[in-house]
């Protein structure tokens, strides 16, 4: 175990002592059970099932060991990792906005009896769980209704993530301006990430990758058309998404959602309502919101869960822009 990595970031991020011993602690532990600078997904996906036993499947655990495959370049092992935390507060979230936006007795009615899945689930026995949120929202509510329920920032990306692109835009001649200069620093981004070979959120980087983003600025950006921003999701997987020309395939590696893209592979376990993309289209226009400082309308285009080859959306400008 290369322990004086994991010891300087939890050190570089302003962890306490104690918590950095129990960080250490989590990779020593999983040291006694397998090889762990060797590891692989399968010995990983074998060590978190005993993990789920114990019931020592927490968010600190996942962190520190998710951590460690980062910094010793474990790139596959650190990307399933980033699969098991990508639905981390999510279901809550839209609880609660499902509640804002009726009553409790309603979010009880969607929510009330369902026991979320663990974190460590295989994400092949996720998307059950979603389908049967998906039948009762759209039980209980209106098209409209639910649409606007999921269509939050349901992943708590904090507001201050986006101050930055927030002082980009006023700072800028105007919106087109604005959003053709975004892209370029995002391409920029993937271009650093792929010389110097790092992860990028959950996917490796590479030129194909780059020049894919760059030959289209909807991605990681968007274009203006009228009242209008077009969003399209960068793929969650790249790499095998420029490779496969089979839609099934196109479409699973197109799929960000941990909720939901199993679904795309075995449609026998699962049968989850493509308006369950409201939910990445919330994500999609949480930055604009935080720039125009209002809560703003998404339209679903194209969905991976509806057999799309990419997840695009429409985004209302608010009045005056």
């Amino acid at each position: 175990m290369k322990e004086s990595l994991l010891r300087d970031l939890y050190k570089n991020r302003g962890y306490k002592e104690k918590d950095i011993d129990n960080a250490v602690g989590y990779v020593r532990d999983m040291e006694t059970r397998l090889d762990v600078d060797n590891a692989t997904v399968e010995s990983i996906k074998e060590y978190i099932k005993e993990l789920m036993a114990e019931g020592n499947n927490t968010a600190p655990v996942f962190l520190a060991l998710a951590r460690y495959f980062y910094l010793i370049d474990n790139h596959a092992v650190y990307i399933y990792f980033t699969k098991l935390f990508g639905g981390l507060g999510v279901m809550e979230n839209i609880r609660k906005r499902l509640e804002f936006h009726t009553d409790g007795k309603t979010a009880d009615g969607v929510f009330g009896d369902l026991e979320s899945p663990p974190l460590g689930a295989s994400p092949e026995d996720i998307p059950e769980f979603t389908e049967k949120v998906m039948k009762r929202l759209k039980s209980s509510l209106s098209p409209a209704l639910y649409r606007k329920v999921l269509a939050g920032n349901n992943h708590g990306v904090p507001e201050e993530a986006m101050l930055d692109e927030k002082k980009f835009f006023e700072e800028s001649a105007d919106l087109e301006t604005y959003l053709k200069e975004r892209h370029a620093r995002k391409v920029a981004e993937l271009q650093l990430y792929c010389d110097e070979k790092k992860v990028w959120f959950e996917q490796e980087i590479t030129q194909g990758v780059v020049d894919y983003v760059a030959s289209n600025q909807e991605i990681l950006s968007a274009v203006r058309n009228g009242n209008k921003l077009y969003v399209t999701k960068i793929p969650f997987d790249g790499i095998n998404f420029l490779s496969n020309e089979d839609p099934v395939l196109k479409s699973y590696y197109a799929c960000h959602c941990p909720f939901a893209r199993e679904r795309i592979l075995d449609e026998s376990k699962s049968n989850v309502d493509s308006d369950w993309c409201y939910c990445s289209g919330g994500f999609a226009k949480f930055p604009f919101e935080v720039i125009f400082g209002e809560e703003l309308e998404v339209e679903m285009l194209d969905s991976a869960l509806k057999g799309d080859p990419v997840c695009r959306f429409a985004i209302t400008l608010p009045l005056g822009l």
